[in-house]
C-alpha cells in the first residue's frame, strides 16, 4: 500500500532512466557534430596526429594531404577516423591501428586498419552505419572489410569538389 502523495518508486526510476537515456542520446548527437579546435585551426593532418596521441591503442599515421581540403570533406574524414579508432579500441581488442589519409584526384581518402578480432557488422544501427550515412551525405563512398579473426579495414572516399 502506498501513502497518498508518494509516487511509486518503480515508476520514478523508470522515468529517470528514460530521461538519462534521452540525455545521453542528445549528447552523442551533439558530440558527433562538434569539430575539434585543432581540426578547424590546423587541418586534418594535425587533428589526426592529436587523435593518435590520445589513443590508448598504438597508432601509426600516414598523412599525405598537401593542401587543406574543403571543411566538410576534412571533418567527414576526421570523424570516420575517430569513430573507427574508437571501435578498434573498444570492440575489436586491437593492439595497433594504422590511419592513412591522402588526396587522390578530387577526393580525400581515409583508411583505418586494425589488427583486432574482426567481424565488425556495418549495418543494424552500429556506429559504422552512422559513418556510412555521414559519408553518403557528402556523396562519398564508404566500405568496411572485417573478416572474423582478421582485423577490420574501414575506408572512406570523400569528394573535395
Amino acid at each position: 500500500m502506498r501513502a497518498a502523495g508518494i509516487p511509486d518508486l518503480s515508476e520514478s526510476l523508470t522515468t529517470a532512466a528514460n530521461l538519462v537515456d534521452r540525455t545521453i542520446g542528445d549528447l552523442r548527437n551533439l558530440a558527433r557534430g562538434l569539430h575539434p579546435t585543432i581540426l578547424t585551426d590546423a587541418g586534418l593532418g594535425p587533428a589526426l596526429e592529436s587523435l593518435a596521441e590520445r589513443s590508448v591503442t598504438r597508432v601509426t599515421l600516414e598523412s599525405a594531404v598537401p593542401e587543406r581540403p574543403p571543411g566538410l570533406a576534412e571533418a567527414t574524414a576526421y570523424f570516420v577516423a575517430a569513430e573507427a579508432l574508437t571501435n578498434a579500441t573498444k570492440h575489436a581488442r586491437a593492439s595497433s591501428v594504422a590511419i592513412r589519409a591522402a588526396q587522390m584526384d578530387a577526393h580525400l581518402v581515409v583508411e583505418i586498419v586494425d589488427d583486432g578480432i574482426g567481424g565488425a557488422e556495418p549495418t543494424g544501427g552500429s556506429g559504422l552505419q552512422g559513418l556510412a550515412d555521414r559519408v553518403a551525405a557528402v556523396n562519398g563512398q564508404f566500405s568496411v572489410h572485417s573478416p572474423a579473426g582478421h582485423g577490420t579495414r574501414v575506408m572512406a572516399r570523400i569528394p573535395c569538389a
